[in-house]
C-alpha cells in the first residue's frame, strides 16, 4: 500500500477510534492504539511489517517532537529553587520503581538483561496524559506543578538511564566493540548528542529572538525538530535525548520561549496521533502468550513501585523534614498515584530498544504496549484522585 494512502487510513481510523472511546469516557490514546492493533498484521494486516518499516522515520520525528515538549518543562530556575522540596520524592519514586520492576522480572524471567531494560522503562511516565488530566480540571495549589516536574524529571533519566544501559550491555555482554572501555562508550554516545543539542538549542533561541510572525517561527522549528531528528539518526545518536536537551535549552535560556513551543504545538496533535497508531500496530499478538503473565507482573510491579517509591520519600521527608519543608505532606503522600500513566515515551524507547539490543522480537514492545493500554484505562482515573486528595480540583460551586 502506497505510504501516503497508509497515513491517511491511520489518521481517519485513529480520529474514529478515539471518538468511540471518548463514548466510554476512555481517553482518546486507547482509541488509537486499538484502531492501529485492529490495523496492524496481528489482526486485519492492512498495515504490514514492511510498511511499519518504511514509517519508522515518521515514528521518530513524533518521539523527537515528544523529547522537545518533555525538554520544556524542565525550567532550571523551578528545578533549582524547588529540588531540596522534591528531590527527595523523586529520588524515592524512580528508584523504588527500578529496583522493585527489574527484580520481580528478573524472579519470573532470570533474564536479567530484559529485567534491567523493563526496570529502565518503567521509570517514564506519560507527560501527555497527565497535562491532558491537568488542563481538563480547574486545578489549583503547587501540587499539579511539582508533578509535571517529576514527570519531567523521570522521563530525561528514563532517557539517559536507557541510553547508558544499552551502551553498557553493548560492549559488555554483547561485545559489539571489543577493547572500548564503558565510560568511553558512554561519552561517546551521550557527548555528540549533548552537543548537538547545544548548537540546534542555540538557534532555537535566535528563531523565537528574531522572527517575529508565528508563520516563520513555525516553519523554522518545524526544521529544527527535522534536523534534530535526522542528523542524529545519521549520526547514531539518541535523537530523544538531543531534542529533549534542546527543548530544555530553549525553556531556559530565552524569555521568549512559549514562541518556540506554542509554534511547535501547532502540529504535534496529528503526528502523535499517527505515532500512537502506528505504535498499536506493532503489537505482536502472537507474543501475547509469552508476555502475558509477565505483563501482569511488570504492572504490579510499577504501580506498587511508584506508590511504595513515593511513600519511602514521603517518610524520608518526615524524617528529613528541611529537605521537604515547603511541600505539604498530604502532596507528598500522594505523587505516585499521579505518576502511574504510561504512554509514548515508553513506547517509543522499548522500540528503540528492541532495535539497539539483540533482545526476543515483539517481546518488549508487545509487553510495554499492553501495559500502555492498562495505564491508559486506569491511570487517569488515578491521577484525578491525587488531585483531588490533595484539594488541587477546584470544585465547581454552581
Amino acid at each position: 500500500m502506497d505510504l501516503l494512502l497508509v497515513l491517511g487510513v491511520v489518521i481517519a481510523a485513529a480520529f474514529l477510534g478515539g471518538q468511540l472511546v471518548q463514548r466510554l469516557t476512555l481517553p482518546s490514546v486507547t482509541g488509537y492504539l486499538l484502531m492501529g492493533i485492529i490495523l496492524g498484521p496481528s489482526v486485519t494486516g492492512l498495515i504490514g511489517r514492511a510498511e511499519l518499516v518504511a514509517l519508522e522515520p515518521v515514528t521518530a520525528f513524533a518521539l523527537g517532537l515528544i523529547g522537545l515538549s518533555i525538554g520544556g518543562e524542565l525550567r532550571w530556575r523551578f528545578l533549582k529553587e524547588k529540588w531540596q522540596n522534591f528531590g527527595l520524592l523523586f529520588l524515592g519514586e524512580s528508584l523504588g520503581t527500578l529496583f522493585l520492576v527489574t527484580l520481580s522480572v528478573y524472579i519470573v524471567t532470570q533474564n536479567l538483561i530484559l529485567s534491567l531494560i523493563l526496570g529502565v522503562l518503567s521509570l517514564a511516565p506519560a507527560p501527555t496524559t497527565i497535562l491532558g488530566v491537568i488542563r481538563e480540571y480547574k486545578t489549583q495549589g503547587p501540587f499539579p506543578r511539582v508533578v509535571m516536574s517529576l514527570v519531567a524529571l523521570d522521563n530525561l533519566w528514563c532517557v539517559v538511564a536507557l541510553t547508558v544501559v544499552t551502551t553498557v550491555l553493548n560492549l559488555y555482554y554483547f561485545d559489539v566493540e571489543p577493547g572500548q572501555s564503558v565510560l568511553r562508550g558512554v561519552i561517546s554516545e551521550i557527548g555528540p548528542a549533548v552537543g548537538l543539542a547545544i548548537i540546534l538549542g542555540a538557534a532555537g533561541i535566535n528563531i523565537v529572538n528574531r522572527a517575529r510572525l508565528h508563520r516563520k517561527r513555525q516553519v523554522l522549528v518545524t526544521a529544527i525538530l527535522f534536523i534534530a531528528v535526522g542528523l542524529s539518526r545519521q549520526m547514531n545518536i539518541s535523537y530523544l535525548l538531543v531534542t529533549l536537551i534542546t527543548g530544555a535549552m530553549v525553556v531556559n535560556f530565552t524569555p521568549n520561549y512559549r514562541r518556540f513551543f506554542e509554534s511547535l504545538h501547532t502540529i504535534d496533535t496529528p503526528v502523535l496521533v499517527i505515532f500512537l497508531t502506528l505504535a498499536g500496530a506493532n503489537l505482536h499478538l502472537e507474543a501475547l502468550p509469552t508476555v502475558g503473565f509477565l505483563g501482569v507482573v511488570y504492572i504490579l510491579a510499577r504501580v506498587a513501585g511508584k506508590l511504595l517509591g513515593s511513600g519511602i520519600g514521603h517518610a524520608t521527608c518526615s524524617l528529613l523534614p528541611s529537605g521537604c519543608s515547603h511541600i505539604d505532606p498530604k502532596h507528598r503522600k500522594h505523587i505516585g498515584l499521579a505518576l502511574t500513566p504510561q504512554a509514548g515515551v515508553a513506547i517509543g524507547l522499548s522500540i528503540l530498544a528492541e532495535q539497539q539490543l539483540p533482545l526476543p522480537e515483539g517481546v518488549v514492545v508487545t509487553l510495554i504496549l499492553g501495559s500502555v493500554i492498562f495505564f491508559q484505562l486506569v491511570g487517569p482515573t488515578l491521577v484525578v484522585e491525587a488531585l483531588r486528595r490533595t484539594d488541587s480540583i477546584i470544585e465547581d460551586e454552581s
